[in-house]
């Protein structure tokens, strides 16, 4: 398994030096990476999310489901209460802490979920997903917010774009969450999942189609938007390499001695298999969603979008090698 599952996540990367000669030999430009992008936000990704809750509803594919989703709760309290501790001895920049404590568990762990492990296993990436962004929008967006504050600035970007002002009500907030096609989409695959409710044979087949494309075009996007990154960016803040250090080997190998001491896997039937979809997700580069937030709060968002990108190239070397080291040691 570790090593074809290698194998699929390098032939993953390779589609991302696609995107990136296509940019570099002129054929195409930057700015379409937006297009590709938005195709991939609204439509592609909760396509590949409500699908994968059209898997046969069993009582063992439920149960794998919530330990996931309770997993991923339990993960990210990790990753958030070691930043709060080293953030007492050593103060870091909140672009760097959400940075830290917040992957790209979307857009890069769904194509290499469903390109490498398979279609049955996307529902497990849901589980993480779901409790992601429900603490992405409540205490990612408040570190913002408090950072925001102390420095005195008006938030009008974010008033206008995300009607989220201190004296927007809660049911604004809520249903400005709810309305992001993704969660819109895990929500209705689950109401599907749970009551066994079947979609019409010809809207799941292009359901399914449209989700089939998630790998390519993610991650051409991702290398379109690389050939155009200055490497000189990468070298003006020298707490990149720290925060990269963080993001992509100890919190990863953290993770593994926890695998392995609490004998994660030897919980469930095809454990091993089920909870490398959760690793996966918790070992991927730094969100984008930090990038924008970052440029929605004005807190230095060219520095947010070089440990985006760092992040993402040092994952070609890192995720195979922490696949591996799960395939043996746990």
């Amino acid at each position: 398994m570790g090593l074809a599952l290698i194998e699929k996540i390098i032939a993953l990367f390779l589609m991302l030096f696609a995107g990136f000669a296509l940019v570099k030999k002129d054929i195409l430009k930057k700015e379409d990476s937006q297009t590709l992008s938005k195709l991939c936000l609204y439509l592609i990704s909760p396509c590949v999310l409500f699908h994968a809750f059209t898997v046969e509803v069993t009582p063992e594919r439920q149960k794998a489901f919530f330990l996931c989703g309770i997993l991923a709760l339990g993960i990210q309290g990790f990753f958030t209460f070691f930043i709060f501790l080293l953030d007492k001895f050593f103060p870091i920049t909140v672009v760097e802490k959400t940075a830290v404590i917040y992957s790209n568990c979307g857009n890069i762990i769904i194509p290499i979920v469903a390109y490498a492990l398979g279609e049955d296993y996307l529902i497990y990436i849901t589980a993480y997903i779901g409790v992601y962004n429900i603490l992405l929008w409540t205490h990612g967006i408040s570190l913002f917010k408090k950072q925001q504050k102390k420095m005195g600035r008006e938030g009008s970007c974010l008033e206008e774009n995300f009607r989220d002002s201190e004296e927007a009500s809660l049911f604004k907030k809520l249903s400005g969450f709810l309305k992001n096609p993704n969660i819109l989409a895990i929500l209705f695959g689950f109401l599907c999942f749970s009551f066994r409710i079947d979609l019409p044979r010809p809207l799941g087949q292009a359901i399914k189609d449209i989700g089939g494309m998630i790998g390519p075009v993610s991650m051409m996007v991702t290398g379109m938007v690389l050939a155009k990154m200055p490497m000189e960016n990468f070298f003006k803040n020298k707490r990149l390499f720290f925060v990269t250090f963080l993001r992509m080997v100890f919190f990863p190998l953290c993770l593994l001695f926890f695998f392995k001491l609490g004998n994660i896997a030897g919980r469930l039937p095809m454990g091993k298999e089920i909870f490398l979809v959760t690793y996966l997700s918790a070992i991927a580069p730094s969100g984008t969603s930090v990038n924008q937030f970052a440029i929605i709060y004005q807190q230095d968002a060219e520095y947010a979008s070089c440990i985006n990108i760092f992040t993402t190239l040092v994952a070609i070397v890192t995720m195979p090698l922490f696949v591996y080291l799960y395939s043996w040691l746990i």
